[in-house]
């Protein structure tokens, strides 16, 4: 079975199928996906309580693919058979890959073929493949259907063009339920669908929330039939489901944070004149004018969540984006440590992997001091190592690593990647070859002082899902202290630090990998790949911690404060307060504050910068145990 983690060449693909009332058109459905090229490693089929006996055929079907029956007793539209299928598949069935469809979708030979090699072509780097990746869709005639058209996504970026031509693709923001593939990464990040959308712009709003920070593109060798009555868009006389329309994409625009202001502002104006070219078209006005009334209404309670529409149904999971419609600040506290309770022998058979990164970037001497520090030297020392080299490394370097696994007492594990990738996809795949659940960090160039694990790990048993520690910045030579970095302790303290700085410094984590998993893992979130994770983490409810003393020896080189200003870096803490913002996790006047805080220190000239950090964020240094 393939690892959630998206660190593997082979991702698990799991297939969705809602259907209502339509045997025949699901027949053509499930056969489609039989023909594939390439087969899902199991299929989804959700039943919206059909009264056809769509149930027992599928039941009685036999395909080539394992098919898992999931059976409503109401029906809830599409929005609540996708909510409920998608949550199977990444909860039950652990899928890398979620590829959903309409009962009246009809896939081809190459349909999901096309769609997983291109997710796979479009980067080396797991964590910067896209997160929506679309078919062509077209009607039974072989014209591109214009209920399923997607254009080319407006403010797309140069590299985003690039990467998607690459693959012979085009860049989108948003696409159909009408076979889609989704990242289960980018799925545990964002949340699912919302339910009580019903039918229509369930699917709008959901890719276009997975895609807002990450990239979505259309790929035309994926070639999918659908099988509508009619040829045409879905504000042709759409009759009593005006209503839907009108109510979900004023829930959309009013209550859902998965467009930009600036689009939905264009959206907004869009959709006023097609409700105006639907209401003059129509032959039945006042059918349209009732819905739209109704709709206006509706629209000012926000929709349910999940758990609420699915009561009595089915045992709907929340996962940790759930709060796709309004936002919601980060959770209390959910599973208080049981003080007292943890002991060093419960801490000692704690079974962890050291997880290090290593890059031609790197000094043998430093890395090697960095490993001996962080393993046998440790009062309490990791079970294994996990070393994943990043890219090609010089001779030097090299040596040193074809001698750890030989000159260690305690195993390792060396990963080797093609080329250079990055550290967050180094740490991406290096987690899926953890053997263990608990991960603790290492930088190659710094040095953990040795009873770091002999303090961290007691908390770890003790139920905590992440701690952190305080860490010394040194020079050149270890005995030269620069300042030292305090942390916040305590969760309430934790989560208030959160919301203006990163709470976690980064080289000090340890942390159990199915928590961060449960949220993602690692996303590509340029010089904050390791905050966006801690803030996902504690808006799901983690238990995390900080023991505020020094317990790594940060170093730090000539360059490193300079390289915290400019304006890349500016644009970059802007995508960041973006992300937090759009998340919910910040509110309007933090947002804005961060910005001009955290943004104006990025101007700031280099001296001035190192002397406000260590006055506001570092103390002064002081001698290391």
């Amino acid at each position: 079975m393939n690892s959630p983690y998206l660190g593997v060449d082979e991702p698990r693909v799991v297939a969705v199928v809602v259907s209502y009332n339509r045997k025949e058109l699901l027949a053509k459905t499930l056969d489609g996906i039989a023909t594939g090229s390439l087969l899902p490693d199991v299929a989804v089929v959700v039943d919206n309580a059909s009264t056809d006996g769509s149930a027992g055929f599928v039941r009685d079907a036999e395909l080539p693919y394992p098919v898992d029956l999931l059976e409503l007793s109401k029906n809830l539209g599409g929005a609540g058979g996708f909510t409920a299928g998608i949550e199977r598949a990444v909860i039950k069935h652990a899928a890398d890959l979620v590829w959903v469809m309409d009962d009246d979708t009809e896939p081809q030979e190459e349909s999901l073929r096309a769609l997983v090699n291109a997710w796979l072509d479009y980067s080396p780097a797991p964590e910067r493949r896209p997160s929506l990746v679309a078919s062509r869709v077209v009607w039974v005639d072989g014209r591109d259907h214009p209920m399923n058209s997607m254009r080319q996504r407006l403010g797309a970026t140069a590299a985003q063009i690039r990467a998607a031509a690459r693959v012979r693709a085009k860049p989108i923001r948003s696409a159909s339920f009408v076979s889609a593939m989704m990242s289960g990464s980018a799925i545990r990040q964002a949340g699912l669908p919302l339910a009580d959308y019903f039918i229509w712009n369930d699917d709008f709003e959901f890719t276009s929330r997975l895609a807002r920070f990450g990239d979505a593109i259309q790929v035309p060798a994926s070639r999918v039939i659908h099988h509508t009555a009619k040829f045409g868009s879905s504000d042709v006389d759409p009759g009593p489901r005006f209503y839907y329309d009108v109510r979900n994409k004023l829930w959309t625009f009013s209550r859902s944070r998965s467009l930009a202001g600036w689009e939905k502002f264009l959206y907004l104006g869009a959709t006023i004149r097609m409700w105006i070219g639907a209401i003059s078209r129509s032959g039945n006005r006042r059918v349209l004018l009732d819905g739209l009334a109704r709709g206006l209404r509706d629209a000012a309670r926000p929709p349910r969540p999940n758990r609420e529409v699915f009561a009595g149904i089915y045992p709907i999971s929340e996962l940790p984006g759930e709060a796709g419609s309004v936002p919601q600040p980060l959770q209390q506290d959910q599973k208080p440590l049981q003080e007292g309770q943890p002991t060093g022998t419960l801490a000692a058979e704690l079974p962890f992997t050291l997880l290090m990164p290593v890059y031609a970037g790197d000094s043998a001497e430093r890395f090697r001091r960095a490993f001996d520090s962080s393993s046998w030297q440790q009062n309490m020392p990791p079970h294994e190592v996990v070393v994943v080299q990043d890219g090609p490394v010089d001779a030097e370097l090299a040596v040193v690593l074809d001698g750890l696994a030989a000159g260690s007492r305690i195993p390792v594990k060396r990963i080797v990647l093609a080329e250079n990738a990055g550290l967050t996809a180094a740490l991406s795949i290096g987690l899926t070859h953890c053997s263990h659940d608990i991960a603790a960090r290492a930088d190659a160039d710094d040095v953990s002082l040795p009873q770091r694990f002999e303090r961290q790990l007691p908390l770890i048993a003790a139920g905590a899902d992440l701690v952190g520690a305080g860490m010394q910045e040194v020079g050149d030579s270890e005995s030269d202290l620069l300042a030292l970095r305090t942390v916040a302790v305590g969760r309430t303290a934790i989560r208030r630090a959160a919301i203006m700085r990163n709470p976690i410094n980064h080289p000090t984590a340890v942390f159990r990998i199915s928590a961060a998993q449960r949220v993602g893992g690692y996303q590509h979130v340029p010089q904050a790949e390791d905050y966006w994770l801690w803030m996902r983490m504690l808006a799901a409810g983690a238990n995390v911690e900080n023991v505020n003393e020094p317990l790594v020896l940060y170093r730090v080189s000539a360059g490193s404060y300079e390289r915290r200003g400019g304006p890349a870096v500016f644009r970059a803490e802007l995508a960041l307060q973006s992300r937090l913002f759009a998340a919910g996790y910040t509110s309007r006047f933090q947002y804005l504050r961060n910005i001009a805080v955290r943004g104006g220190y990025r101007f700031l000239p280099t001296a001035c910068r190192r002397g406000a950090y260590r006055r506001l964020i570092a103390g002064a240094a002081r001698p290391h145990a």
